[in-house]
């Protein structure tokens, strides 16, 4: 049995390397017919057929107005010619043969060598044009390809060589080129972004493992204390994990949003109220602006709240009292504003705020065990969700300030 067993295996193996053997045959063959009757043959063929229709054409009216000239309408007995008929028209006539169209005959005849070796030299000439033409044509496609074929094959770094010509191949080799450094930045940001989010697990699990192993040691009491702190852990993974999932809704376009219109002086003053407390306590200080009672916009009210939560408490953790907040009518929309008056943002890190994340220098990075790293990604990814736009500025009397811009 073991030797059937081994006999079917080895059949087997066989008829799998045959397939294989067969579609790489076919591939390779596929690829030699694509490269016989590629572009650049099929447009050399195209132009040559264009040229040799030309040739033909311009000959075939040529030897037509020579002949009318040559041999004019001539009445004569059994035949009539029209003028325009043609050399062809006469061959068939007596008249052709007559001594007096001797010299006749023979200019038509110099005349019809001429043209048609003016005609088969303007050919080999147009075919050779094409030719040319075709390759400076098709090289930068075929750069193309073989640039796409190296990225597909996992190479990075690719730069092809942008033509000299102004047109639409040097704009497909400059799109290319930048697709591929903008594949390289989203590489090396997902690099980071993986590094950051294991470092952000690293700290709340590592806490949770060492609590637990304590309690299995006997080391510590399952007291409130520890079940406490073992509880904040987990909250914490769980707002991580949350906050991932809501900005990859919010940037793929896949966050529900539930829009309704919305007076801006009511709904202000509620996300307001709701820091009071912590605000007094702090001793930040927290204003609420005169707002227009009439002001209005249309928005989703829970995800626009999180999106000022995340303004208001990036504020208050990181700037100084007093946070101000107020809303002003612009042409295009609404436009929100929350500001500090800390030490602001770095000029360098204006730009770079809303990568998730993202660390500023000491005098306004986070502290390990509050937030996420995420909610200024969030608050931008909801608000151009909306159709929208966030933006961070600092003032000039100091402070970080961040504009919420929305369609009225």
């Amino acid at each position: 049995m073991e030797w059937r067993q081994a006999w079917r295996t080895q059949e087997e193996a066989v008829r799998k390397w045959q397939r294989d053997s067969w579609r790489k045959h076919r591939r390779v063959g596929q690829q030699r017919w694509r490269g016989r009757w590629g572009l650049r043959r099929r447009l050399t063929f195209a132009f040559a057929f264009v040229a040799l229709a030309a040739v033909f054409i311009t000959t075939w009216f040529t030897l037509g107005a020579v002949s009318s000239v040559l041999f004019p309408a001539q009445p004569d007995g059994d035949f009539f010619q029209h003028p325009g008929d043609g050399w062809w028209a006469w061959r068939d006539n007596p008249a052709w043969n007559r001594p007096e169209f001797a010299q006749a005959r023979q200019a038509f005849g110099r005349i019809t060598g001429v043209a048609f070796g003016a005609g088969t030299l303007a050919f080999l000439l147009a075919v050779v044009a094409a030719a040319v033409f075709t390759r400076i044509l098709t090289r930068p496609l075929i750069a193309l390809t073989d640039g796409a074929k190296r990225l597909e094959a996992g190479e990075r770094g690719i730069q092809l060589r942008v033509p000299r010509s102004r047109d639409e191949l040097r704009a497909l080799t400059e799109a290319f080129n930048n697709l591929v450094r903008g594949l390289e930045r989203q590489e090396s940001w997902r690099r980071g972004l993986v590094a950051d989010i294991a470092h952000d697990l690293r700290t709340p699990l590592a806490v949770l493992r060492s609590e637990i192993e304590a309690m299995q040691d006997g080391v510590a009491q399952p007291n409130a204390a520890g079940l406490e702190r073992l509880h904040g852990q987990v909250m914490h993974l769980s707002k991580l994990v949350d906050d991932l999932r809501t900005l990859s809704l919010a940037e793929s376009g896949g966050l529900a949003l539930k829009k309704e219109r919305v007076s801006l002086a009511p709904f202000l003053r509620g996300v307001v109220e709701a820091f009071a407390a912590r605000a007094n306590g702090d001793g930040t200080g927290l204003e609420l602006r005169g707002i227009p009672p009439d002001l209005e916009a249309t928005f989703d009210r829970g995800q626009m709240t999180r999106v000022l939560n995340n303004l208001l408490d990036n504020a208050m953790r990181h700037g100084a009292g007093p946070v101000e907040v107020h809303a002003a009518a612009q042409p295009e929309g609404v436009k929100i504003t929350v500001r500090d008056h800390g030490p602001g943002i770095p000029p360098e890190a204006l730009e770079r705020v809303f990568e998730r994340f993202y660390k500023t220098d000491a005098s306004r990075t986070r502290k390990e065990s509050e937030g996420s790293g995420l909610g200024l990604s969030i608050a931008r990814a909801i608000v151009e969700a909306h159709g929208g736009r966030l933006e961070v500025a600092n003032h000039p009397q100091g402070g970080a300030v961040f504009n919420v811009f929305l369609t009225a």
